[in-house]
């Protein structure tokens, strides 16, 4: 019999080895479109499939994952996703590419998400924001220490080589989910039973419309819905284009170790800002707004790093911006999963998280489109001084909204 914390850290560990193979190919992606002849939009193209492919496949992810178990799901996600990421070095077009990028988004879909789920039903919900936080924190951790050996692999074996890595350790995450992670059941009392089957139909099925528009008309989810899409609309701007705007200043390698180390805080941060969600409810609204404000400064900072502090490093000042975003993103993410998930029921944890994670993946298609845009029209450093922007405007709404209406612990 399985307890709480040793799921959450079965799933922490495949969605943190899952994440270091994502974060290995994320940030050269755009180096390797680039050497393939692509544009910035084309890059904000190459992205925004993998997002929309994860979006479009996300909601009946998470209606079956409720109504037939959620292992299988992850077992089919972590296989394919590995095997779609290795044909990466043979694709020798823009179109090539895209392709790729669907079907991996497709397989991705699969498996964070489903794992996200997974978690939000077997934790106490006294306990949600920590679980949740906990669990988060595999995501950045992961994403931190996957471009770091990318870039080194890239400097020493060639661009291509960090694919067959990610592919294999895809593979890996496949192992420890077939033999170490057990299936759920939901019984007609609620109550929750580990059993040994790979498919598991539930006993008390859920009577809904397939795309759960219901999740969407509660308030709490739907601000929590909105708040956390535009966060990564502003997100992927780091994500899709720092290859290509910081490698006049410095190499892949340092690249790699930049983005490493913005996850790491976001990932050792996470929890306990999960636990201070937990704490007191008055919170929420400081750790939503406090963090979007935050992130603000943060990618300001990047956008003009070239020309401030001159005697700085370049490295050493892009650093300290990303940091700020990171701190920012550690106390905003937990806050707004929790608020989403917390009046769900047990039953429709997978449903919920399903839609809810399309928000991401939603902002993470229009800002690789968008942002790949305005880079194209306004410049790369222009495209980070809107991102700052936007983000103020978003935490100002935000307290105004719950101002206005008098609840300041709620978004």
């Amino acid at each position: 019999m399985y307890n709480p914390t040793e799921v959450v850290i079965i799933l922490w560990f495949i969605s943190f080895i899952t994440m270091i193979g994502i974060g290995l190919i994320a940030p050269l992606m755009s180096k390797y479109a680039q050497l393939l002849g692509a544009s910035n939009f084309e890059i904000g193209i190459i992205f925004g499939s993998f997002a929309l492919a994860r979006t479009l496949a996300q909601i009946p992810v998470g209606y079956f994952s409720d109504k037939y178990g959620k292992k299988i799901f992850l077992l089919i996600g972590t296989f394919f996703y590995g095997f779609f990421t290795i044909l990466y070095p043979f694709a020798n077009s823009v179109i090539h590419l895209i392709v790729l990028r669907i079907l991996n988004g497709i397989s991705s879909s699969l498996i964070n998400p489903v794992a996200g789920a997974y978690v939000a039903t077997v934790a106490p919900k006294e306990k949600l924001g920590k679980y949740m936080g906990l669990f988060n924190s595999a995501l950045p951790l992961g994403f931190s220490l996957g471009p770091l050996v990318g870039g080194v692999i890239a400097k020493w074996y060639g661009i291509e080589a960090p694919f067959y890595f990610c592919g294999a350790l895809s593979f890996l995450s496949f192992l420890i989910c077939l033999f170490k992670l057990k299936n759920i059941k939901i019984n007609k009392d609620g109550s929750i039973t580990y059993v040994s089957k790979l498919i598991v139909k539930y006993e008390t099925p859920v009577k809904r419309r397939f795309f759960f528009m219901k999740f969407l008309k509660d308030r709490y989810f739907f601000s929590a819905y909105i708040i956390n899409l535009i966060y990564y609309v502003v997100n992927t701007g780091i994500i899709a284009y720092l290859a290509v705007y910081a490698s006049n200043y410095i190499g892949l390698d340092e690249i790699g170790a930049l983005i490493a180390a913005t996850n790491l805080t976001m990932g050792a941060f996470q929890k306990k800002f999960g636990e201070i969600y937990d704490r007191d409810s008055k919170y929420e609204t400081l750790l939503v707004c406090g963090g979007l404000l935050l992130s603000a400064v943060g990618f300001y900072l990047l956008s003009i790093f070239p020309m401030c502090l001159t005697t700085l490093p370049p490295i050493l000042k892009m650093f300290s911006a990303l940091e700020l975003v990171a701190i920012g993103g550690a106390m905003f993410l937990p806050a707004v999963n929790s608020q989403a998930m917390k009046r769900v029921g047990v039953e429709e944890k997978g449903a919920a998280m399903g839609v809810f994670t399309t928000s991401l993946n939603i902002g993470m298609f229009l800002g690789a489109v968008v942002l790949g845009y305005l880079a194209d029209v306004f410049g790369l450093s222009n495209m980070y001084k809107i991102s700052s922007l936007i983000l103020i405007v978003v935490s100002i709404c935000n307290y105004l909204l719950n101002r206005k209406k008098g609840k300041l612990c709620r978004l």
